[in-house]
């Protein structure tokens, strides 16, 4: 039986340091999207503190104005929003080693990371991550995660070996590392003219009682609380006919929160609820105008927390 446990120790070595290689030598795509997560990782450390935190998904990469929230409070921002599909554990756990004394740090994730989304994420954006920021190995903390990783390895190789036999010009689209700005905030959609993708909705919202993703905030602000830190929750912008057609599940949602997440929550779903001509692409990314309404109603809700 101990041998057995060694040879397949040996084989999970073998397979790690196989995947390592695979990742050394295939091609890099430094203009993918998710390679912006090297230039957050080094902005969240290499900026002093007390600064302003703000974690989630692409809902705070394409929907907020970090500058103007910098100038309302005199504090640098730094906005670490990238891709949901990283799984809420990633996000917290990178987040959480830069927190420092002074620091005030607002989460807003997804709707879809409570119950749809694994806390650990998928393989391939998770493997690409840290293929392309292998510094962010910090957001990995469980096995789940790291075998994520080395499967996301394998797939992000594939895809980087395919986009490099014919690349596209960078400057055509807006998914892409240079399209954010130096708070992290993506900018390269703010003058275009798309509109709300067809048929794309929040996903049926699924009330789960103990919620995971809840154990793990109230997990993530116990850290944040004892590194002196001020931490708070709010909520995604979402289509105001998106939150209509689940109101029920969405209120419900609300009060799940308020009774069983320890961290102070700002605002509730209603008061970031949005029309639709505010959206860019999809029902989490707004387009010039919603930016800026979603930016001016979080000075607004923070100020009355902050200032107290």
């Amino acid at each position: 039986m101990r041998r057995l446990a060694s040879n397949i120790l040996f084989l999970g070595l073998i397979v790690s340091v196989f995947l390592v290689l695979i990742v050394g030598t295939s091609p890099h795509d430094t203009n993918n999207y998710l390679a912006a997560a090297l230039d957050k990782h080094r902005l969240l450390y290499l900026t002093k503190s007390p600064k302003i935190i703000l974690v989630g998904g692409s809902n705070l990469a394409f929907s907020v104005n970090s500058e103007k929230i910098e100038k309302r409070f005199g504090m640098p921002v730094i906005n670490m929003g990238l891709h949901g599909d990283l799984g809420l554990r990633y996000m917290l756990n990178e987040a959480a080693s830069a927190i420092r004394s002074g620091d005030i740090v607002v989460v807003f994730p997804e709707y879809e990371l409570f119950h749809k989304i694994p806390l650990n994420g998928y393989p391939r954006e998770l493997g690409s991550v840290i293929k392309l920021c292998f510094d962010c190995i910090s957001g990995i903390s469980t096995t789940g995660q790291f075998f994520n990783v080395l499967v996301g390895f394998l797939q992000m190789s594939e895809g980087d070996i395919l986009r490099n036999i014919k690349s596209p010009d960078i400057h055509d689209k807006v998914y892409y590392r240079q399209a954010f700005n130096e708070n992290g905030d993506l900018i390269s959609h703010l003058k275009r003219a798309d509109k709300l993708t067809p048929n794309n909705h929040v996903d049926q919202i699924e009330i789960i009682s103990p919620n995971p993703a809840v154990t793990l905030l109230n997990v993530f602000y116990r850290s944040g609380i004892s590194a002196n830190a001020q931490m708070l929750f709010m909520f995604p912008a979402i289509p105001v006919d998106e939150y209509n057609a689940q109101k029920e599940k969405l209120q419900a949602f609300y009060g799940q929160l308020t009774s069983e997440l320890e961290i102070p929550i700002v605002g509730s779903p209603q008061d970031f609820i949005y029309p639709e001509d505010y959206f860019y692409d999809t029902v989490y990314h707004m387009n010039s105008i919603g930016r800026g309404a979603r930016t001016d109603h979080i000075i607004e809700l923070l100020s009355s927390v902050l200032e107290k």
